[in-house]
Order: structure tokens, then sequence, then C-alpha cells
């Protein structure tokens, strides 16, 4: 489940060598100064609000993501990474758990 995403240009963006860009027929061609939007999952939206429509990038690799984070700086924040956590700390506990009598 996505939890952050970040704003940033379009331009910026198109300074990854693979960069490509959908859009619906009834969508406008993005243009250099718009805003859209880096998910956790490294997918990149029109709308953080509606992050299921307005799909603009899916083609997450391990270069793109090594550009968002090298090139863009893009990381989840460290006082929302609890988060993140708090989510895989019930599979460990799962894992973990012994009984005792």
């Amino acid at each position: 489940m996505r939890k952050y995403c970040k704003a940033y240009y379009v331009k910026d963006l198109r300074a990854f060598a693979d960069w490509t860009e959908q859009r619906e027929e009834t969508e406008s061609e993005l243009l250099d100064e718009d805003v859209v939007y880096l998910w956790d999952d490294f997918t990149v939206v029109r709308s953080p609000v509606l992050p299921d429509t307005g799909l603009v990038f899916a083609t997450v690799t391990p270069h793109w993501q090594q550009f968002c984070r090298e090139t863009l700086h893009f990381a989840i924040p460290e006082d929302l990474r609890y988060a993140y956590e708090q989510e895989q700390a019930p599979e460990a506990a799962d894992t973990h758990s012994t009984a005792s009598v």
C-alpha cells in the first residue's frame, strides 16, 4: 500500500534517460513546469489524491530507483519510516513468536 509521495517538476523526471510518459486520450500533454507525484513504489502520477488515475510512469527498474534516490534525492522521511516498520512488524512477530506455559 502506498503511503508517501513527493512532488517533482516534470522537467526533473525527464532527465532520466529511459523516461517515457503515459497519458489518457482526455489528458493534456505534460509541460516541463507541470508537477507530478513520485510514490514510494516509484510510480509517477498526476494527482496525489487520485493515485490510481493519471498514471504517468510505471516502468520501475533498478536504474529508475537509483535515479530517484541519487539524482532526485527521493527518500521516505525519517519521521514517516515508522509507518513502514509498523506494517512489517506483525509479520516478523508471527514468525518469531513462541508459546510459553
